[in-house]
């Protein structure tokens, strides 16, 4: 890209927020110094309508996002959370550094908040930039209680910013977002025109492709799991900013706020400036697209065009939809489009790259091929370069003691929120006419970041993993329930090498510490709070151990943090709390629910039924059938998952038969008349067929393969089962909504029939 002159002087200091809710400044006597800023948050249940439904929601003092709270550094922040709903709830201050108990993660490092009390957080303010809070119980945040946090420096010089929260809503019931998740249907996929049935396979000449790809036991091709139905920027699907002028530059701090996506953003007035990443100013560099990971910030400059509304678009990673702020006054200038996803050229690209890896060993979940590599607007991070260790003398990281009466301001070093001196020049867009997009190579610190090479390096391999079948996600294959914690020492240079075997994209947060994240720029890899890290890709962060206590580092996407993707960050030797000494057992028990969900097909020859109970790791499994005169199956089975990809299952179970009209009745321990205990194990072949391996307690083998769910076209599907007890069954289901489908059915026994079939 062309060097242009950069008109820095304006562009890297924070302007004046003017959004939302004001604090109140009081004097009583505090252990911190500066000012006392007072917030009074009042949480509370309420009735939204973003879609035309009404449905339930969670406010902050009334509104979805919560209110901005504005800061300046060196103050001292007082927040009174008052919790008015029936059930607990949290507070976490995202990317702020703080005292270890008021992070806000409960039974980690704060009690929650429970139903009719108030919470006090009280914390120096030691940082400058933007930043933003939410909950951190079960999936709240989904439900609205979120918002943004501006701290300005006292010095910066005054400039117009305005805080633009994107964040993604469904009128679903969070909770049930993600049972669906796991219970692995594609009534988000369809939705989202993303099905990659056979017939549009073969239609659009990918016919092997998709072969390939069940070959390999892959699901359908996504960017991203959960379809929604709007996408926000302050709560608004289209809002406006009219208070500008033509010519006038103004900062934009954008904060991705949203539970589970990604965004694409652009301004339709032409280049933004990149001023500052999750908080901390970089070397400013104009760009025409960011996409921001779940939870990242961004601060870009803007020049107002001369005339007209221009819009700044926010575009989900998925293309389903965005959301609009239209800057300026007179006509709306739209954004341009962005193109629609390719499935199936993703497929091949991604049935290409596996062909190309050595999958012995890797760990590697083969349901899990979601996202490519080809669909990243951020770019590739270089993490193999290697950093030069320096003396960083400047970088004072330590962060405040718990106990400390008196902690000294941050002097943060390549953290610092100011520039280099003054460097003049104009606000210029490249010349050469193409889009510039973001990606984390072009981020430099302004300051060298590297860590004081005197200090011992710990090094912390792991390994993003998951199960997109079962919709597991995990490090090193264990969920947050199931590990151990990251140990590490106050006072040693910590070093974590990330690897990402799933086919999803992570947006990885660290609590209660800035890190560099390792890049092309070496010396001057940025300093962030959260990060994404991309399929196959390998990426290293480093940071100074200043803390004490516990910390939570996770996955940023709502519904893979809470399915497991999380880990206890813990300094050895440090005071454990009250949630510490009893193991964190209601933290770790967020993962280890249990998810329900059934099929109830009503048809004019019987009624088939199946319920699953489904753990991490457990299952059991009930299948009914019976026919309106009175014949009746039933199978119980209770299974137990194995391995890292959980393709084989040992079961134990119990197999009940009434069929009095059949002609087989007669026969004890048949087909239709039986009643035995058995055992086995169930197996995940190629092409996604489930094979059953079972013996009865009277010696009696049988073996069964099932194929569910078999894409034929758009919302249509096949499901088809055979047994060596000479059983069979073919069935077709038409789903024209996510709960009910036309269905009919071949069963060997009870023969054809058609209805309706209930999905839950």
């Amino acid at each position: 890209m062309k060097k242009i002159p950069i008109y820095i002087l304006l562009l890297l200091p924070f302007g004046i927020n003017t959004l939302f809710a004001q604090g109140k400044v009081a004097n009583p006597a505090s252990p911190y110094k500066g000012k006392r800023v007072v917030y009074d948050l009042t949480v509370a249940d309420t009735m939204v309508n973003f879609t035309g439904k009404h449905r339930m929601a969670i406010a902050v003092n009334g509104s979805i996002p919560a209110p901005t709270l504005n800061f300046t550094q060196g103050d001292t922040a007082v927040i009174r959370v008052h919790n008015k709903m029936k059930h607990e709830t949290s507070v976490h201050w995202h990317g702020i550094l703080l005292p270890n108990r008021e992070d806000g993660v409960p039974y980690l490092t704060t009690a929650p908040i429970k139903p009719g009390t108030t919470y006090t957080f009280t914390f120096p303010l030691i940082q400058s930039g933007t930043y933003w809070y939410h909950s951190h119980t079960m999936l709240q945040e989904q439900s609205g209680l979120y918002g943004s946090i501006v701290i300005k420096r006292p010095d910066e010089p005054p400039m117009k910013d305005y805080v633009l929260l994107l964040s993604d809503w469904t009128d679903e019931n969070p909770h049930q977002v993600l049972r669906y998740l796991k219970r692995g249907a594609e009534w988000y996929t369809i939705r989202k025109g993303a099905l990659q049935s056979y017939g549009e396979a073969i239609a659009a000449g990918y016919f092997k492709d998709k072969v390939k790809q069940e070959w390999q036991r892959m699901t359908p091709m996504d960017v991203a799991d959960v379809y929604y139905d709007k996408f926000l920027i302050n709560g608004k699907e289209k809002t406006y900013i009219k208070d500008v002028k033509p010519g006038e530059i103004i900062k934009l701090r954008i904060i991705n706020g949203s539970s589970s996506t990604y965004f694409t953003t652009q301004f339709a007035g032409g280049p933004m400036q990149v001023a500052s990443a999750d908080g901390i100013n970089v070397k400013p560099l104009m760009v025409d697209k960011i996409e921001l990971g779940t939870a990242e910030t961004y601060d870009v400059i803007i020049k107002i065009p001369e005339s007209g509304a221009y819009e700044f678009r926010a575009t989900s990673w998925d293309i389903t939809g965005h959301g609009s702020v239209f800057i300026g006054n007179g006509i709306e200038v739209k954004a341009p489009d962005l193109p629609r996803l390719n499935y199936f050229a993703m497929m091949r690209e991604m049935n290409q790259m596996m062909s190309n890896m050595d999958m012995s060993g890797g760990g590697m979940d083969m349901g899990n091929m979601h996202g490519m590599p080809s669909m990243n607007m951020g770019g590739k991070a270089d993490s193999t370069k290697k950093t030069s260790p320096m003396n960083h003398e400047g970088m004072n990281m330590e962060n405040q003691n718990n106990n400390d009466p008196k902690p000294q301001a941050m002097n943060h070093g390549d953290m610092k929120m100011d520039s280099e001196g003054n460097m003049p020049g104009m606000f210029m867009p490249p010349m050469n006419g193409t889009d510039v997009v973001l990606n984390y190579n072009m981020l430099s610190s302004i300051n060298p970041s590297v860590l004081d090479s005197t200090k011992q390096f710990r090094e912390v391999k792991l390994t993003l993993t998951g199960n997109m079948l079962r919709y597991i996600w995990s490090f090193d294959n264990k969920t947050l329930s199931q590990s151990d914690n990251i140990l590490i020492r106050k006072g040693e240079n910590v070093r974590f090498v990330l690897t990402n075997t799933t086919m999803m994209r992570h947006p990885m947060h660290l609590h209660g510490h800035f890190f560099r994240f390792v890049n092309a720029n070496g010396a001057y890899s940025p300093m962030k709070h959260t990060f994404d890290i991309k399929p196959m890709e390998t990426v290293t962060i480093e940071f100074y151990a200043n803390e004490e206590k516990d910390w939570f580092f996770h996955c940023h996407n709502l519904y893979h943090m809470m399915s497991g993707m999380a880990r206890i960050v813990s300094y050895e030797g440090s005071e454990k709390n009250e949630f510490a000494r009893n193991g964190n057992k209601e933290l770790k028990r967020e993962d280890t629910k249990l998810y329900s969900w059934l099929d109830l097909s009503a048809h004019s020859q019987a009624a088939f039924a199946n319920y699953t109970l489904s753990g991490n790791r457990s299952a059991l499994e009930i299948e009914a059938r019976a026919t309106y005169k009175g014949d009746f199956e039933i199978e119980n089975h209770f299974l137990r998952y194995i391995g890292e990809q959980q393709y084989f299952a040992p079961f134990i179970g119990y197999d009940f038969r009434r069929n009095k009209n059949l002609g087989g009745f007669s026969n004890p321990n048949s087909k239709d008349d039986r009643s035995v205990f058995d055992a086995g194990f169930y197996y995940l072949l190629p092409m996604l067929v489930r094979s059953e391996w079972r013996v009865d307690h009277t010696g009696k083998l049988r073996l069964q393969l099932e194929r569910e769910d078999l894409p034929l076209s758009n919302n249509f599907f096949a499901d088809l089962r055979v047994n060596t007890d000479k059983e069979y069954a073919i069935g077709f289901r038409y789903m024209f909504s996510r709960y009910l489908s036309l269905s009919t059915n071949y069963d060997s026994d009870y023969k054809w029939g058609a209805g309706l079939t209930l999905v839950y």
